[in-house]
């Protein structure tokens, strides 16, 4: 497993080749990946503000009104949002985000709208969270190859929603289905969370999230004896991953995962506190092992 670059060492090789000057290596040292204005956080600020009073307005106009016309009305929303969206200018970042902000708040209105005109309908809750996410996953797979959040977001919130409709359409009350899902949604998220895309560290995150929470499930469940490691091995396969990809996300998760999976694992096996401490200091101690074992592996290979 080779140690990737970082930033500064690609830059170091950069300016010795002449491809970059010391002073434009120093720029992209400390450029930011994002960047506000205090004006733009404010508008945003100010934005919420007035929405919540919007809402409260809407609210008690509506409050005598039907379900069609709620419905309608928060549907009829989500499209005049849409169409915000597509003609705001793009003429700087400031303008882009807004744009998106906006489009997520679409996304938003159309889902809600569509799930409350949905349940005037003879279809199960399942079917109506499967119809809501599968078009909020495909659009999110869509914008996050051009947009900078707004597509991670759509994605990172469709993808459960189907795993768990289609979990729960299966076996409602198993606890082995809900664990799947949740593990398959974690699976998806992450992998295409390695994908050069917008934000791409919002899908990894949220992989992580939906992995360690299905894993967690079916060791607490001892559904049966191969169930308590799947903590251990979801974290160690995380940990492994992140650390040859160097993320930070993929990283911490999987060393929650190890850690709580082990005191888990631990608990169910062994008889008393004093030898699941032992085991677990030496189930530790085999991991640092290893892991100088490969970094003087390295270094040998290195200075070689």
């Amino acid at each position: 497993m080779t140690e990737r670059e970082t930033r500064r060492h690609v830059l170091e090789r950069y300016v010795s080749a002449g491809r970059l000057t010391e002073g434009e290596a120093d720029e992209i040292r400390s450029a930011p990946e994002w960047s506000f204005t205090v004006r733009e956080l404010f508008s945003y600020l100010a934005g919420v503000i007035m929405l919540s009073g919007v809402i409260r307005i809407i609210a008690l106009a509506f409050k005598d009104a039907s379900q069609e016309v709620i419905g309608s009305v928060v549907v009829m929303v989500g499209v005049i949002l849409a169409g915000i969206a597509w003609k705001l200018p793009r003429r700087s970042d400031a303008w882009s985000r807004l744009a998106e902000v906006v489009e997520a708040a679409s996304l938003v209105a159309l889902g809600g709208g569509s799930a409350v005109l949905l349940d005037l309908t003879d279809l199960s809750a399942q079917s109506i969270v499967l119809l809501i996410g599968v078009p909020v996953a495909a659009w999110g797979w869509w914008r996050s190859v051009s947009a900078r959040f707004v597509g991670s977001l759509a994605l990172c919130v469709g993808t459960p929603m189907i795993a768990f409709s289609l979990a729960a359409m299966v076996n409602e009350d198993n606890a082995y289905s809900t664990a799947s899902a949740a593990l398959a949604a974690g699976a998806l998220l992450w992998s295409v969370g390695q994908r050069h895309v917008g934000t791409a560290f919002l899908q990894r995150s949220a992989g992580c999230y939906f992995l360690l929470m299905g894993s967690f499930m079916m060791a607490g469940e001892k559904m049966n004896d191969a169930t308590v490691i799947v903590p251990i091995v979801i974290g160690a396969v995380l940990f492994v991953l992140g650390s040859s990809n160097m993320q930070v996300e993929s990283l911490f998760a999987g060393a929650i995962g190890v850690t709580v999976g082990t005191t888990m694992a631990m608990s169910e096996w062994l008889p008393s506190e004093f030898t699941r401490g032992i085991t677990t200091i030496a189930v530790g101690g085999v991991m640092l092992a290893l892991t100088l074992g490969q970094m003087r592996k390295r270094r040998q290979s290195t200075s070689a």
